[in-house]
């Protein structure tokens, strides 16, 4: 997948816990730190950007929201693997929640353990974070009026998709997130084909997932764990959005989920390059449909998706993880009420959620993770 984007790349260019305060070691404010020369606009004048800010040390962004007029970013060491342990030969590692202000000054800086990768707000004063993507995973509850935190391990020594929690969502006062990391196989018992997908017709070309892609979390009463409970298994039955025909859902890598402007909950299926809208969730009538994303005919692998506000003013931010920068885009007339926007592999891009076809406005970043639109008013 990483050849594939690759590629396409290349024709673009050619075309453990408490609370500490504000580091130490950034030195520099937003207004002083440049844009890369390797990071271009595609689409003229229509957009601007600017560095947000830029994470402490050695620190990488990832995953960002906004709680009233704050944006919470989460920055990972990279001396933590994705499963919560430490890099050989590495003793001690600390990854991070800052806190900034709308113009990227930092307010306060929250430790939270392991290899933190998705977040959400869930009410006022709350941000759930979640770590360790891959195995072992840790749901962090840091409370920004009390400053505290505390965190809770799963109550199963394994979870029952084999790997760990990536990104969460709130809907109706529900936290879903996603079942990372699965145990896939190239033979599952029974037969669940056919699967979804890629352009090409290829159908598993990632193995098999029959396990849950989405679960539900909820905090046990000791204080100390929490409970996970299956609300999608990946091998689904599914409407391919493309040419309405049915197929049987393989999320070999269910990544980011986002909200879209119905209030359904999106998963991306990355290295699949999919997105699956899940509707009505965790009701009776939930149901779901399956969206293949391509770059010019290329499928191409998506981190964050979200739509433009459908009122206010806001500008875009996007987490280029290694180059440990945080992006502000502003649209120069203003984004359009419900445009869908994602990142990956290098881009910025523009997402139609009804052809899956992909448009590039910024091209020659890292690796761009985290996006979102913040509200000024």
């Amino acid at each position: 997948m990483i050849l594939r984007a690759c590629a396409v790349l290349m024709v673009l260019s050619i075309a453990v816990l408490g609370c500490s305060s504000s580091p130490s070691s950034s030195s520099s404010t937003p207004a002083t730190i440049p844009v890369p020369t390797s990071v271009a606009g595609t689409q003229g004048n229509a957009y601007t950007i600017s560095v947000f800010a830029k994470a402490p040390g050695t620190l990488v962004p990832d995953d960002m929201v906004q709680m009233g007029s704050s944006v919470f970013v989460i920055c990972q060491d990279p001396n933590v693997n994705p499963d919560g342990t430490l890099a050989a030969g590495v003793t001690s590692a600390q990854a991070e929640v800052i806190e900034y202000d709308e113009k990227g000054n930092v307010l306060q800086t929250f430790n939270v353990p392991g290899h933190p990768d998705g977040m959400t707000v869930y009410n006022s004063n709350t941000v759930w974070v979640s770590s360790n993507e891959d195995a072992n995973p840790v749901i962090t509850v840091i409370n920004t009026t009390s400053n505290t935190l505390q965190s809770y391990t799963s109550d199963v020594a394994q979870l029952p998709h084999g790997g760990g929690l990536d990104d969460m969502k709130i809907i109706n006062g529900v936290v879903y997130a996603s079942a990372s990391n699965p145990t896939t196989t190239a033979n599952p018992s029974p037969n669940l084909a056919p699967y979804s997908t890629d352009s090409s017709g290829a159908t598993a070309e990632y193995g098999v997932n029959a396990g849950p892609a989405l679960y539900t979390i909820a905090l046990n009463s000791d204080g100390k764990t929490f409970h996970s409970t299956p609300i999608l298994m990946s091998s689904t039955a599914t409407t391919a959005i493309i040419g309405n025909t049915p197929v049987t859902l393989n999320m070999t890598d269910t990544d980011s989920s986002m909200i879209d402007p119905s209030g359904d909950l999106v998963v991306a299926s990355q290295q699949d390059s999919e997105m699956v809208f899940v509707k009505n969730i965790g009701t009776a009538t939930q149901s779901t449909s399956v969206l293949n994303v391509t770059l010019y005919g290329n499928p191409w692998p998506l981190d964050d998706t979200r739509w433009s506000p459908a009122s206010g003013t806001s500008f875009m931010l996007v987490s280029d993880t290694p180059a440990q920068l945080i992006y502000r885009i502003d649209a120069t007339n203003g984004f359009t009420a419900s445009t869908a926007y994602s990142s990956g592999q290098g881009t910025v891009l523009q997402t139609n959620t009804t052809t899956g076809a992909l448009t590039p406005i910024y091209i020659g970043m890292n690796n761009p993770h985290g996006l979102i639109f913040v509200t000024t008013n």
